[in-house]
């Protein structure tokens, strides 16, 4: 036996003695809020996402396009998933063409609405925060908008009504 094949069941053994000893999983599903969201197209102004579910509803995957000379070129993709250890749901999303190119996010609900806090990285690794929101409108709209702290509180960035297709 080569050592690669001792390793992967001795990971396996590991991963499932370390899960003996964690808390039991919540019953809650965390990532429920995410459900209206899930299938068709979202479109706003020359662009649109798509949403769906990861592996069994472990995480929400998301993807971004720009539509250029009626064509969709993919611009951003990531996925938000719950953080056990933090006990928050977690994003993470890489980006082209875009004056960012990484977004994190701490999302939480809160009744109809998504709330996300964002860390957004330029290229050279300039940080700017800001709060992005979803409030859902009913099954096909919802209002989003994206907001910045300044010295004289939060100030809209952008904003707009994403339509189901």
């Amino acid at each position: 036996m080569n050592s690669k094949t001792f390793f992967l069941p001795g990971a396996i053994l590991a991963a499932l003695l370390f899960a003996s000893d964690a808390r039991p999983e919540a019953t809650e599903d965390p990532l429920a809020g995410f459900a209206p969201f899930i299938g068709g197209q979202w479109h706003l102004e020359g662009s649109y996402s798509e949403f769906e579910w990861g592996v069994s509803r472990r995480a929400v995957k998301a993807r971004n396009y720009f539509v250029v000379d009626g064509q969709p070129k993919l611009v951003s993709e990531g996925f938000w998933f719950w953080h056990p250890g933090e006990q928050q749901i977690k994003g993470v999303f890489t980006a082209i063409d875009m004056p960012v190119v990484l977004f994190l996010y701490t999302t939480r609900f809160e009744g109809d609405t998504m709330i996300g806090d964002l860390r957004a990285y330029a290229a050279n690794g300039k940080e700017t925060e800001f709060v992005e929101t979803w409030k859902l409108e009913d099954d096909s709209h919802f209002a989003w908008t994206l907001s910045s702290e300044t010295a004289d509180g939060q100030e809209q960035s952008m904003s707009g009504t994403y339509t189901r297709q």
